[in-house]
C-alpha cells in the first residue's frame, strides 16, 4: 500500500476546480515573476507534489518545496517525462512530471513528489496549467511592453520639450540619464564626455563596474563621448536595451548640438567669469575621489561664503563685483595645493575639494584662505574689504560616503560659520544637522505665526532717572510658539530677516504699537512709543510708507514714535537706508541708535545720519558696578558725546537703585530696565498706568531734532 501523496488514476478526469483556481490566480498577477511563482506553487499543490519549479527560457525563475534546495531542483529540471524515479539525497525516491508551453514565451512547469507515481491525468492537468501560464505570461508581457512604451514616450517628450525650450544643458543631460535609467529597469546610466583628455565630464550616476552597453554620443556628427549603462548582478543586456540606450544617446547628441554645442558644455561645467569648475564638475570629481578613497582616509570639502560682497555689487556696481570675484579666484589658486579642485558655486560661494590627507590639515587650509581673503582688494581704484566664513566637512564623518552627503554636511557647517560671523571656521559634526533641522522647522512655522496670532507685544517703561516718571514705552516682540513656549527675538528675528518674513511682521508691530500708544496717550499725551527696526526693513523702499500708514490709521503724531536702529545699519552706509531715514524724519519720527558703543560707529556717521537719541548698552551700565572706573568712563563719554551732538541719551539694563543713582551723577537723564519694570503684556501695562500714572506729574520734554535738523522741545519723553 502506497503511503505517499495520492494522485489521480489514469481514468480520472482533470479536476476542474484545480485548473480554475490555477488560471484565476495566475491571470490576476500583473508581473511575470509573481505569475511564475504562483504557477509553481499551485501546480505542486494541485498535484499533491512536494516540490515544483518553473523555467522561462533557459533560466529557473521559481522554486517551491524541498526547502528550495539547489541540487534537487537542478536534477528536477534536467529530467524529462518518463525518466525513472530519481533518488534525491535527504528526500528519497522522487517521481517527476513536466509540461512545456511555447507561446510568445517558452518554458516548462515541473513537479516532483515521493510516494505514488504521477498518472496520465496528472500529466494532462499539468499540461493544461502550463498552457494557461504561457497565455497569462503573453498577456502580462504585452501589458508591460505597452506600459514601457508609454513610459518611454513620456520621458522622450519631456526631454524634447526641454531641448526646444532651451533649458540649461546640465538640466537636459540629467533628464536624459535619469530617463534612460527609468526605462532600463533602474539600471545606472551615465553620460561621459571628453574633457581634453584629463578627466571625464559625467552626467548621471557613476558606474561601479565596466559598462555592459555603451553607445556613442555626437556633436555635429563627431563623436564626443558615450552613454553607458551596467546591468546589475551580471544580467545580460539584449538588443532591446541597446536600442533604448541608442534612442537616448541620439537625444543627448541633439541636445549637445542644439544648445550652443561645446560652448554650452563649457557653461555647464566651467564658470565663465572665473574659469573655475562649476558645482556640477566639482561633484563629478568628488565622486571619483570618493570611489577611490578608503574608509579611514578620504577627501575633505571646504565651502566658502564671501561677506560684504553684496555691498560691493550694490555700491560700486556689478562690474566691480565681477572684478572682485576674479581677484578672489587668483588668490585662492595661489595658496591651494595643485591636486585640489577650486570651484565657484555661483554668487559669492566657492568650494575647495582636498582629495586626501596632505601636509596641511583642512582647517589650517581654511584659516589660510581667510587670512588671504581678508587682505584688502583694490577694485576699480577703490580699496575694498571683504571677509569669508568657511564650513569644513570630512568624508570619514559621512555615514553613506556619498558626494551628496559630504556636500550637505559642508553646507551645514558653512551655514553655522556664516552665523558665527566673518572669519569663522566651522567643522561639521552630527549635532549640527539636528540644530539646522530645528531652525528650518522654526522658519517654516514662523511664516504663519502672524496668521495664528502667536506674535504678541510686551511693553517696558522708559523713565526720567532723577524723578522715576514714565516718559515712554518700548515695544518688545515675543513669539508664543505652541510647542517651544516663548521664543526670544534673538532666536527668530534673524530667521525672519533671512526669509523676508520681517517685512509683514515689522508692519504688524508698527501698526499694533501705534494703536496701543495712541490709546495710552489718552491718559498721558506726552507718552512715546519705541519700536525696533531692522536693517532689512530700512532697505525696503516701501518702509516709510508703512510707517505713515500706521501713524494715520492710529491718529498718532509722528513725534510720538521713535524707531530704534543698530550701529550695523549705519556701517552699511546704504543710500536706500539714508533715503528711508530722511523720509521718516519728514514724518516727524525720531531715530534712536540702539546698543551704542558696542559696534564700530564713527563720529562721521552721527553727522551723516539723522539720529536723535543714543542708547547706552547694558554692558556699560553693569560694567560700572565692579570698580566703576571703566564703565563709568564709557558712560560719561557717551553722555558728553550726546551733548556735543545735541542728542538725547538713554541707559539700558538698569537693575538696581545704585545703578540709577550713578547714572544720574554721570549726567544721564533717561533709562529703562528691570529696576523700573519688566516687559509686560498690554493688560499688565494698563494696570501699571492706572496705578502709577495719576501720581506722577507731567515729565519735562527732552530735546530732539526736528525734520529740518534743528533741536526742538516736544511734549514727550525720549525713548529708553
Amino acid at each position: 500500500m502506497d503511503d505517499g501523496p495520492r494522485g489521480q488514476t489514469s481514468e480520472d478526469p482533470i479536476p476542474p476546480d484545480h485548473l480554475v483556481r490555477f488560471l484565476a490566480a495566475v491571470s490576476r498577477r500583473t508581473d511575470m515573476a509573481s505569475a511564475v511563482q504562483t504557477a509553481a506553487e499551485l501546480a505542486a499543490a494541485g498535484l499533491g507534489a512536494e516540490a515544483g519549479a518553473a523555467t522561462v527560457g533557459r533560466s529557473t525563475t521559481s522554486v517551491v518545496g524541498f526547502g528550495h534546495l539547489a541540487a534537487p531542483v537542478a536534477e528536477l529540471v534536467a529530467s524529462t517525462p518518463g525518466d525513472d524515479p530519481l533518488e534525491v539525497d535527504g528526500v528519497g525516491v522522487c517521481h517527476r512530471l513536466g509540461a512545456s508551453w511555447n507561446a510568445g514565451t517558452s518554458g516548462r512547469l515541473w513537479v516532483a513528489r515521493t510516494g505514488s507515481p504521477f498518472t496520465a491525468a496528472d500529466g494532462q492537468l499539468l499540461l493544461a496549467m502550463a498552457s494557461g501560464l504561457g497565455l497569462a505570461l503573453d498577456m502580462i508581457g504585452a501589458l508591460e511592453r505597452q506600459a514601457n512604451q508609454e513610459r518611454l514616450l513620456t520621458v522622450l517628450l519631456d526631454i524634447q520639450r526641454a531641448i526646444s525650450h532651451r533649458s540649461p544643458l546640465a538640466t537636459i543631460l540629467a533628464a536624459i540619464t535619469d530617463g534612460a535609467s527609468t526605462v532600463l529597469h533602474g539600471w545606472p546610466v551615465t553620460l561621459v564626455l571628453d574633457d581634453d583628455g584629463e578627466r571625464p565630464l559625467v552626467a548621471g550616476a557613476p558606474l561601479a563596474d565596466s559598462p555592459t552597453v555603451a553607445v556613442p554620443v555626437h556633436i555635429h556628427g563627431l563623436a564626443a563621448g558615450e552613454l553607458r549603462t551596467t546591468a546589475p548582478d551580471g544580467a545580460a543586456a539584449g538588443p532591446l536595451e541597446r536600442e533604448l540606450l541608442q534612442t537616448f544617446a541620439e537625444h543627448a547628441s541633439l541636445a549637445l548640438t542644439e544648445a550652443r554645442t561645446f560652448e554650452a558644455m563649457q557653461e555647464a561645467f566651467w564658470d565663465g567669469l572665473t574659469g573655475l569648475p562649476t558645482r556640477q564638475l566639482l561633484v563629478d570629481r568628488l565622486r571619483h575621489v570618493l570611489r577611490d578613497a578608503t574608509p579611514a582616509v578620504g577627501p575633505s570639502l571646504l565651502l566658502l561664503h564671501l561677506d560684504r560682497f553684496g555691498a560691493v555689487n550694490d555700491i560700486l556696481g556689478r562690474a566691480a563685483g565681477d572684478e572682485l570675484l576674479q581677484q578672489v579666484t587668483e588668490r585662492l589658486l595661489s595658496i591651494v595645493a595643485a591636486d585640489a579642485t577650486i570651484a565657484r558655486f555661483g554668487g559669492a560661494e566657492f568650494a575647495v575639494l582636498l582629495p586626501g590627507p596632505g601636509t596641511t590639515p583642512p582647517e589650517a587650509v581654511a584659516r589660510r584662505v581667510i587670512a588671504t581673503i581678508e587682505r584688502p582688494f583694490t577694485v576699480q581704484g577703490t580699496l575694498v574689504h571683504v571677509g569669508v566664513a568657511v564650513g569644513v566637512a570630512h568624508a570619514v564623518d559621512c555615514r553613506s560616503g556619498t558626494a551628496d552627503e559630504l556636500l550637505s554636511n559642508a553646507d551645514v557647517a558653512r551655514y553655522r560659520a556664516r552665523a558665527a560671523g566673518s572669519g569663522a571656521v566651522v567643522t561639521y559634526d552630527g549635532q549640527m544637522r539636528a540644530a539646522l533641522l530645528e531652525r528650518l522647522e522654526m522658519q517654516a512655522h514662523l511664516q504663519t505665526a502672524l496668521d495664528r496670532h502667536e506674535l504678541v507685544l510686551h511693553y517696558q517703561p522708559i523713565v526720567e532717572l532723577d524723578t522715576g516718571r514714565s516718559t515712554g514705552v518700548e515695544a518688545l516682540l515675543r513669539w508664543r510658539h505652541p510647542d517651544r513656549g516663548v521664543v526670544p527675538p534673538s532666536d527668530f528675528i534673524p530667521i525672519a530677516e533671512v526669509t523676508g518674513a520681517i517685512v509683514p511682521i515689522g508692519r504688524w508691530v508698527l501698526q499694533t504699537a501705534c494703536r496701543q500708544i495712541a490709546r495710552w496717550r489718552l491718559v498721558d499725551p506726552t507718552l512715546t512709543m519705541n519700536v525696533n527696526v531692522s536693517a532689512h526693513q530700512l532697505r525696503d523702499p516701501a518702509f516709510p510708507e508703512d510707517v505713515r500708514r500706521a501713524l494715520d490709521a492710529s491718529g498718532l503724531p509722528g513725534a510720538a514714535l521713535i524707531l530704534e536702529i543698530t550701529e550695523s545699519v549705519l556701517l552699511e552706509d546704504d543710500e536706500q537706508t539714508l533715503d528711508s531715514l530722511r523720509a521718516l524724519k519728514a514724518l516727524g519720527v525720531a531715530v534712536a541708535l540702539d546698543d551704542f558703543g558696542t559696534g564700530y560707529s564713527a563720529l562721521g556717521y552721527l553727522r551723516r545720519f539723522p539720529v536723535d537719541i543714543l542708547k547706552i548698552d547694558r554692558s556699560f551700565v553693569s560694567g560700572g558696578d565692579a570698580g566703576h572706573d571703566d564703565g563709568d568712563q564709557l558712560v560719561r563719554t557717551i553722555v558728553e558725546l550726546g551733548r556735543a551732538y545735541a542728542l538725547d541719551v538713554v541707559a539700558e539694563g538698569i537693575e538696581d537703585e545704585g545703578q540709577r543713582q550713578r547714572l544720574v551723577e554721570l549726567g544721564c537723564s533717561h533709562g529703562q530696565g528691570f529696576h523700573f519694570g519688566r516687559p509686560a503684556d498690554e493688560e499688565s501695562f494698563d494696570a501699571r498706568l492706572a496705578t502709577v500714572h495719576p501720581l506722577v506729574p507731567r515729565p519735562r520734554a527732552p530735546r530732539r531734532r526736528g525734520a529740518s535738523g534743528e533741536r526742538q522741545g516736544v511734549a514727550r519723553p525720549t525713548r529708553g
